[in-house]
């Protein structure tokens, strides 16, 4: 959440794509550090088949460092805090995704269904808050 709060804030002074590259290089040199001091940075994590070199640099730029700098450019126009609730939702999503692909075969405990529900609440509560509070102003 202070995370992006704090993006919320930057945005408004800097390039979207600025913020993410000092956060990403942040975020891998911590990793990196990390790794060497608890022994988990050795030459066979480097070794891959060379079509994974590929999966990877395809599942970095886009699925990564696009949609970081994508979710960071949207704070310009909508809330930090409305940005943490669909972010929120994502797994939701996936769920239901895969509930449609797999069909019945996986079945979630009721502690999914209620954090969904949560969840679906307090995007609602957003939403309505947000117009009220417009509705409000306009008067």
């Amino acid at each position: 959440a202070v995370f992006n709060l704090l993006n919320g804030r930057f945005v408004q002074r800097y390039k979207p794509s600025v913020i993410s590259f000092y956060e990403l290089c942040s975020g891998a040199l911590f990793i990196t550090v990390f790794l060497f001091f608890s022994d988990g940075l050795t030459k066979d994590l480097f070794q891959l088949a060379p079509s994974d070199w590929g999966y990877l640099l395809l599942l970095a730029l886009v699925c990564t460092a696009y949609a970081f700098i994508a979710s960071v450019k949207v704070m310009k126009y909508i809330s930090p805090y409305t940005v943490m609730l669909t972010i929120n939702l994502e797994p939701v999503y996936g769920i239901l995704l895969a509930f449609f692909i797999l069909g019945e075969r996986e079945k979630m405990n009721p502690g999914f269904y209620l954090g969904a529900l949560l969840i679906l609440i307090m995007v609602i509560a957003n939403g309505v808050l947000k117009n009220f509070s417009k509705r409000k102003e306009a008067q």
